[in-house]
């Protein structure tokens, strides 16, 4: 398998994520993954626990005060990139604290982007129901998530699935370009990250596992308005993507 021969460095966001943490999984994984935590200004004992716990493959980033999910990702993209040894790293990426998508995954994704005959620079996880894989999600979720989808899909000429699934992984040289300005969003930034990286070589990797954990912070209906204006601003900036 391809994730047996190559060093990948994990971005992991966490916000009050003491309850949720499965710290274990981590530590018993690859010795080839090397993961940094980013405690964005948790107000429960998350960063105590990541402390405890710290060693030559697991690092920890304290951010002073919440800044949401977007700017952590980017702030921990950018550390990992210029300290050693997490850009040792062929791959960069992040992935939710939660786990909703296992470790086990990054193997597959690798193991799918090396099937194509083009260079793979970025693999997205995406959540499709299909035979024989296992996908639980709520319904009412599953819905929400179909219909951003699909507004977003036109709006902007966005060909991706699920662009919001939280396990994606870039090529090192990619890092750069995709998070060294600040996102205009913090609840979409991927769809901008997709925006900015166009004319990259993007694939998609339908998940064959993930599971919807409890306690997920995401609110979508009551940051409807919000959400929309972001797109407009999105669109504003970059534009459409042609076909």
């Amino acid at each position: 398998m391809h994730a047996l021969a190559e060093k990948i460095s994990l971005i992991i966001p966490c916000y009050n994520e003491a309850e949720r943490l499965k710290l274990d999984v981590f530590l018993d994984s690859s010795e080839l993954l090397k993961f940094l935590f980013v405690n964005d200004g948790s107000t429960d004992h998350t960063g105590d626990l990541i402390r405890a716990h710290l060693n030559e493959r697991m690092f920890l980033r304290d951010l002073p005060k919440n800044v949401g999910k977007a700017e952590a990702v980017r702030l921990g993209m950018l550390y990992a990139l210029e300290t050693s040894p997490l850009n040792d790293s062929e791959w960069i990426g992040y992935w939710d604290a939660d786990l909703a998508t296992p470790l086990s995954e990054i193997n597959n994704f690798l193991t799918y982007a090396y099937s194509y005959e083009f260079p793979v620079e970025s693999i997205w996880g995406s959540r499709v129901y299909r035979l024989g894989s296992s996908i639980r999600r709520s319904y009412r979720r599953h819905v929400l998530g179909r219909m951003f989808a699909t507004f977003t899909g036109v709006f902007l000429g966005i060909q991706s699935y699920d662009s919001q699934c939280g396990a994606k992984l870039f090529r090192k040289s990619l890092i750069r370009c995709a998070f060294s300005d600040p996102f205009m969003s913090k609840w979409i930034f991927d769809v901008e990250l997709l925006m900015r990286l166009q004319h990259t070589n993007i694939i998609e990797y339908p998940l064959r596992t993930w599971s919807d954990v409890s306690g997920s912070k995401v609110r979508i209906l009551p940051n409807m308005f919000r959400i929309l204006a972001d797109l407009i601003r999105i669109k504003t900036k970059y534009g459409f993507i042609e076909k």
